[in-house]
């Protein structure tokens, strides 16, 4: 499953990523989801989330669960880390 974390000037969310039949105009849409379920999907290793920088110059980020610690901790917060 492919998350993507907005990072915004005023905040951030998650969302998952839809893709749509072809004779839509959007192809892509975003739905918002819960921190916690992105979370417990992450740490099983099961999900991988994009961080994308909205309002700024900077691309975007993938990171999955053996991304470095202390990266995951910067952009997605301790809750994503395993603590074993």
């Amino acid at each position: 499953m492919n998350y993507v974390r907005v990072i915004r000037m005023s905040g951030s969310f998650f969302a998952r990523e839809f893709v749509k039949k072809e004779k839509v105009r959007k192809n892509i849409k975003y739905r918002e989801v819960d921190e916690k379920t992105v979370a417990e999907q992450f740490k099983d290793g099961e999900a991988s989330v994009e961080v994308i920088f909205e309002d700024m110059n900077r691309d975007s980020i993938m990171l999955n669960n053996e991304s470095d610690p202390d990266i995951i901790k910067r952009y997605l917060g301790e809750r994503f880390i395993d603590k074993y």
